[in-house]
Formats: structure tokens, C-alpha cells, sequence
């Protein structure tokens, strides 16, 4: 059987290799040569707010207040001064808790691109890697954790916010800022 369907397949296939005999490059006679004008047109450069442009800046409208509430809860924290360790822990469990009523339900409707915008966000702001950020306010297995996860999803969290990575988001997150730091 299988013989018999490899055997008509070059039957089919000689057959259509010779079905034209000549070259009409070449100037030599043919039965049929297709002549179509097409319509002329120009190529451009697509302008600046192209797809990703319109979806990072739809991003960035929707991260940035919680990119900006989670700087400053940092910023609070490296503040703070305790003279014991017991009580720094006790208040940071305190605040992890209180912050998880307050935001966790919205950061979980979070897309990958929104979470890695958000990430982004937070470590230009801070200018500290998401890694350091966890293992200097969680812990270094914590930090371990979270990066391992974040590389099974491509993204790495020991690497810093570079604007050079991605020029567009950071024309994004410029103009956004300063729209919006004008209005408070």
C-alpha cells in the first residue's frame, strides 16, 4: 500500500513538472504566461503610537498608582528604625497582612505584562533590584522563591531596571509622570 501511494505521487509530480515546457525569462515559448498590473503604493515608517505604544501606556495608566503606593511602603520601611528584632518583624507581618487585604485581590487580575510593568516600575523608582527588595525586606529564601518562578516565566528578578532595555516603556512611564505629578 504504502508502495503503491509513494509510486502515484511521482506519477503526479512528473507530471506536473512537465506540464509547462520552456522558460519565459529566457524568452522561450510557452502555452500560458500570467500578466497582472498591480496598483502602485508606498511603504512609510510606522508612526510612534503603534500597538505596543497604546498597550504599554494602557499599562502604565493602570500600574503606576499601585507601582507609586508600593515605593513609598518601602520607603516607609527602610525609615523605620527598631530596637529589637522581634518588633520589626511583628511589624512587618502586621503590614504584609494589611497590605494583602488592601491589594491582593486587584493584583491578581494583574496580566504578565502588567505584573512585569509593575516590577519595572517599582525598581526604577527605587533604584534596587525586585531581589533585593524581597531578600532585604522578606528573606533570601523568600527572594530565592519568588525569582525561581519569575525565570520559569521568562523574567529575571536580580536583574535592575535598565531604560535602555526599553525605550518606549520609559517615554511611557516619563510622560506619565510628569502628566500627572503637574495635577498634585
Amino acid at each position: 500500500m504504502k508502495i503503491l501511494i509513494a509510486v502515484s505521487l511521482c506519477i503526479c509530480s512528473w507530471q506536473i513538472s512537465f506540464g509547462q515546457i520552456g522558460n519565459p525569462f529566457k524568452g522561450e515559448d510557452v502555452d500560458t504566461v500570467y500578466y497582472m498590473q498591480l496598483d502602485s503604493f508606498y511603504v512609510t515608517a510606522r508612526p510612534l503610537k503603534n500597538y505596543n505604544y497604546t498597550k504599554y501606556e494602557n499599562i502604565v495608566n493602570k500600574v503606576y498608582p499601585y507601582a507609586d503606593s508600593a515605593v513609598q511602603y518601602i520607603q516607609q520601611l527602610n525609615q523605620l528604625k527598631f530596637e529589637k528584632r522581634k518588633d520589626e518583624k511583628s511589624y512587618k507581618k502586621e503590614l504584609e497582612e494589611k497590605l494583602r487585604s488592601t491589594f491582593e485581590d486587584k493584583l491578581k487580575t494583574f496580566t504578565r505584562s502588567q505584573g512585569e510593568v509593575l516590577i519595572d516600575i517599582i525598581e526604577r523608582n527605587t533604584n534596587e533590584s525586585m531581589y533585593n527588595i524581597l531578600k532585604e525586606h522578606k528573606s533570601g529564601s523568600s527572594a530565592f522563591w519568588w525569582n525561581s518562578l519569575s525565570k520559569a516565566y521568562g523574567y529575571d528578578l536580580k536583574d535592575k531596571y535598565q531604560p535602555d532595555n526599553n525605550p518606549t516603556l520609559e517615554k511611557i512611564i516619563q510622560d506619565y509622570e510628569t502628566k500627572h505629578k503637574k495635577k498634585e
